[in-house]
């Protein structure tokens, strides 16, 4: 009975459950995937230089809104002729940039009004500035 009892304890198989070690894997993996720096390599070019070597201004206007006024660039300038005045800058600046400044206590309706106006005039590069004017 002695025998038989030793041999029937390690007939067992023994089984490692490795699902946690394989989460410890990934883990491991994707931490070294984003920490890696990977080399970059290059080849030195040496390009032509243009002789035409004309540097493109943006010309940036500020239009700011407050809860009482539209001002474009410091002049008061009425929601009605906004657009007349913005098609008249941009057909004298095709490369205009508007820089629109809000404070936060003009309703949205006024600043899609704006927008809309801005768009029929035919200007594209608007950057919205969402801190309160000083």
């Amino acid at each position: 009975m002695y025998c038989s009892d030793f041999l029937h304890r390690h007939e067992e198989e023994l089984i490692v459950n490795i699902t946690s070690l394989i989460d410890v894997i990934f883990i491991l993996l994707i931490f070294f995937m984003v920490s890696t720096q990977f080399k970059r390599s290059s080849l030195p070019l040496n390009l032509p230089q243009s002789e035409n070597t004309t540097q493109e201004q943006n010309v940036t206007k500020v239009l700011a809104v407050t809860a009482d006024a539209i001002e474009l660039d410091g002049a008061v300038i009425a929601l009605g002729s906004l657009q007349d005045a913005l098609a008249v800058l941009y057909a004298q600046e095709p490369e205009l940039a508007l820089s629109l400044e809000c404070e936060r206590t003009v309703a949205f309706e006024h600043i899609v009004q704006i927008l809309t106006k801005i768009q029929a005039a035919g200007i594209s590069r608007i950057g919205i500035v969402h801190e309160p004017l000083e």
